[in-house]
């Protein structure tokens, strides 16, 4: 009030002034309280934060569980709940494990950030469980977490994680797996041709003893036709072994681009007899890791060879090359109907196909391969809309060089 009458003193000619001015106060104000009320809150839910982190910590003093070396000096990675869920307190091993800062982990629900625990209940969460993490490198780890409760008076009043890198562990046991599938498509190979060669031999032998004077004028041209397909078959059979037991391959320093390039020369005729686009998608230098070039081309193949046929007529394959700090990747992404999820975990296996006229060998020998070179062959998950993404990964050069050294 005190405003618009000074102000109606100070321009009484122009009586809209002193209302313009008392306005632009009154917004002024509701932004001022409107500030205040923000920050009010944001303080009210800080302090309920270190509320729990305080009472959670008496908790564990009171337990007699040594704090301060669990979670600062402990060399496992180690993250405090409190009795809602979310992320109190979490070590700098954590922030290592999962590869993000310690700020990230702060006040987030446990549920949401990391994906476990849904559905939180601390007296009711299970002792031990196992998920899979991707980092913003790209890197998949595999982690198992194992909880315990922190109880006041028996009341729930927040949780300890504990969590453990069982990356390594997990890919040796899919090696072995993997290894055991290919002595089981080694030995079935060898047993085969073995079985298939005897009767083959004995029929050979018998032919090559009847002289062409002992058969019907008419029959004479026959006999070489039968001996020249025996040996066809005997061909193909040594071809059949050596493809289910590649011998190991001979490393030598190869650059991925040309050996990517050289595979696309082998499946022009394919690509244009089924009406299909092939994109590129190269960085713009060179990408070099230890191989066998004509094992990696085979294995290329087979992965072109399945995306091409699962693709529409007309469609489009994407052939990607990245480079990441470990690791050189190669994918292969098409636009068909996609992997059902029900098939995930058996594309791998020997034998198994969906296509008709398919031996379901293909990406069997390609993991084998890819296996032998200390990479590994795995696909994505979901491409929406649809499609399939299968990826080769090969270790980098200098960790290849690494590794050998060590």
């Amino acid at each position: 009030m005190t405003l618009l009458i000074v102000a109606s003193l100070a321009y009484p000619n122009n009586p809209s002034v002193p209302l313009l001015l008392v306005h632009s106060l009154f917004l002024f104000l509701l932004f001022l309280l409107g500030m205040v009320f923000f920050y009010d809150k944001q303080q009210l839910k800080k302090q309920l934060r270190q509320k729990r982190h305080l009472t959670a910590m008496r908790l564990m003093l009171r337990r007699n569980i040594p704090a301060i070396h669990t979670v600062d000096y402990s060399c496992e990675a180690v993250i405090i709940l409190d009795n809602s869920g979310v992320i109190i307190e979490s070590n700098a091993q954590s922030s290592l494990l999962l590869s993000l800062g310690e700020s990230c982990l702060t006040g987030q629900p446990i549920s949401k950030f990391i994906g476990i625990l849904h559905n939180y209940d601390p007296t009711h969460s299970p002792q031990n469980g196992e998920f899979k993490w991707e980092t913003p490198e790209k890197i998949v780890k595999y982690i198992k977490f194992r909880r315990r409760p922190l109880l006041d008076d028996d009341i729930p009043s927040g949780m300890l994680l504990t969590l453990f890198d069982i990356s390594e562990l997990k890919r040796s046991l899919e090696t072995n797996v993997e290894v055991a599938k290919f002595a089981i498509i080694n030995e079935i190979s060898a047993g085969l041709a073995h079985e298939i060669r005897n009767p083959l031999t004995t029929i050979k032998g018998f032919m090559q003893l009847i002289t062409p004077e002992q058969w019907p004028e008419s029959f004479r041209p026959y006999q070489q036709i039968i001996l020249d397909e025996i040996q066809c078959i005997d061909k193909v059979l040594s071809k059949f072994v050596m493809s289910t037991s590649p011998s190991a391959p001979q490393m030598q320093q190869l650059n991925l681009i040309e050996t990517i390039e050289a595979t696309l020369q082998l499946i022009k005729p394919f690509e244009l007899r089924q009406d299909i686009t092939l994109n590129l998608d190269f960085p713009s230098s060179s990408v070099y890791v230890m191989g066998d070039h004509e094992q990696l081309l085979q294995a290329l193949l087979s992965l072109l060879n399945n995306a091409i046929e699962a693709s529409p007529k007309g469609g489009n394959v994407i052939i990607r090359l990245t480079e990441y700090e470990s690791h050189a990747r190669i994918s292969v992404i098409d636009d068909g109907p996609g992997i059902p999820k029900s098939l995930h975990q058996r594309v791998l296996d020997p034998f198994f196909t969906t296509q008709e006229d398919g031996t379901g060998l293909g990406l069997t020998i390609a993991q084998q391969i890819i296996l032998a070179h200390h990479g590994k062959l795995h696909f994505s998950e979901s491409i929406p809309p649809g499609g399939t993404e299968a990826m080769i990964d090969l270790p980098s050069l200098s960790k290849f060089t690494n590794s050998l050294s060590a």
